[in-house]
């Protein structure tokens, strides 16, 4: 019985040191004791997101079993002792064998193991890790397949089964008490929740896609790419030959109007080499290469090399402390707006993404990056103004009211009164 608490405290000690080893020191008062910690352990490290399903799984099933063997323990304790069982009696045993095996874990297993784990992160780490990668892959079976049950169960239903253990709730934790003041803002609550999100985020959810990047084009005369720059008053572009697929690197306006005669510039002197990153790496490790390499600006790539649009560092750095507007920046996000009861007008260039969050739907396509994008996807063609679609699964009727020359403008999404009756 102890052994099963006292296994149920090890997955809470594990928890709070992930959970020390990644954020402590986030509100500057103390540094973690980084090390070596082992394969073992920085391969559950590296790969926490995905196996943290266990910690709770592994706490449940400790404590089921602790439980029960607590339950027995009394059963047979009364049975010696000359009392005979009641079914009532037998409820009574259980309701209060829980509440004392609540009580004797969270006591002598949860409390002290976990702080244990948020005070010496890397000791617990290197011990801790190599039974709870046994343990991972033990019941990996069993994961998938309550996941598989879960999806046939409910369908689409719900949006995702993530993991019912949130880092988020740990981390503030950490942070509260580890601060001298008593209690975090809301802004920076809402900064930690989306330095959290950021691990479940591509490249290609915030990418500017390719129809909406504007690139200095070496084959155009200098005129012609001054009067660009004037006109669309970006900072930096891509400097391309044809096309964003022969791309030399990133131009920096003020490198052009700083030198006395604009027009005589060699664009190619004043380029700058850029990187390419995939669209399916993730958001957090892109932005660590640009700021590891001082880059504003870089190229995103499909799996075949083509050049499908750029990143910023400002629209990184967005996700994580919100929209980044200069003062001479007047404009709004207008990408989605209420049109009416359950009605909205979508722009086509609206992060997919940012529509599912706001729609709260799952379209299931990994394949595009915006809305517009997945209106063509699901078509198989470029629509035409007032074309008419309906998404069965998600329930929305979709109507395209604005096409551009190259791209879909605006959109009015009319959520089904079926899907308003079920949420």
């Amino acid at each position: 019985m102890l052994a099963a608490f006292l296994a149920a405290g090890v997955f809470a000690a594990y928890a709070l040191a992930v959970a020390a080893y990644r954020f402590s020191g986030m509100d500057g008062t103390r540094k973690t004791e980084f090390g070596n910690l082992g394969p073992i352990a920085d391969l559950c490290v590296e790969n926490s997101s995905g196996m943290t399903w266990a910690i709770p799984f592994g706490r449940k099933l400790f404590f089921a079993l602790g439980t029960a063997a607590l339950c027995f323990g009394i059963s047979v304790a009364l049975e010696l002792a000359g009392f005979e069982i009641s079914r009532a009696g037998f409820v009574w045993i259980v309701l209060c064998g829980t509440v004392a095996a609540l009580f004797l874990e969270y006591a002598l297993a949860d409390i002290p193991l976990a702080a244990w784990g948020r005070r010496h992160p890397v000791c617990a780490l290197r011990r801790i890790s190599p039974f709870f990668y046994v343990f991972h892959l033990f019941f990996l079976p069993l994961e998938f397949m309550s996941r598989k049950l879960g999806h046939k169960i409910y369908r689409k239903r719900a949006k995702n089964f993530s993991t019912p253990f949130d880092y988020m709730d740990v981390a503030v934790m950490l942070h509260v008490q580890d601060s001298d003041a008593g209690s975090i803002s809301p802004y920076t609550g809402k900064i930690l929740k989306n330095a959290l999100r950021l691990q479940n985020l591509d490249v290609s959810d915030i990418m500017l896609p390719r129809s909406k990047v504007v690139y200095l084009d070496v084959e155009s005369a200098q005129e012609e790419n001054i009067a660009l720059a004037e006109k669309t008053r970006h900072t930096r572009y891509p400097l391309c030959k044809g096309d964003l697929d022969n791309c030399y690197g990133i131009v920096n306006i003020k490198n052009i109007f700083s030198r006395k005669s604009a027009d005589s510039v060699d664009l190619m002197s004043i380029c700058r080499e850029t990187l390419r990153i995939k669209e399916s790496e993730k958001l957090d490790t892109a932005l660590s290469k640009m700021l590891k390499y001082r880059l504003q600006m870089a190229l995103v790539e499909d799996e075949f090399g083509g050049i499908i649009g750029v990143i910023t560092l400002d629209a990184a750095l967005s996700e994580l402390v919100g929209k980044i507007r200069d003062e001479f920046d007047r404009s709004q996000d207008q990408s989605i707006r209420v049109a009416g009861k359950n009605k909205y007008i979508i722009s086509g260039q609206a992060s997919l993404h940012r529509v599912e969050d706001f729609l709260d739907v799952d379209f299931d396509n990994d394949e595009v990056s915006t809305f517009g994008g997945l209106i063509t996807f699901r078509l198989g063609r470029f629509p035409e103004n007032g074309e008419r679609l309906y998404f069965k699964e998600q329930n929305l009727r979709i109507q395209v009211e604005k096409v551009g020359e190259r791209a879909i403008l605006e959109c009015l999404v009319q959520l089904d009164e079926q899907r308003e009756r079920e949420i």
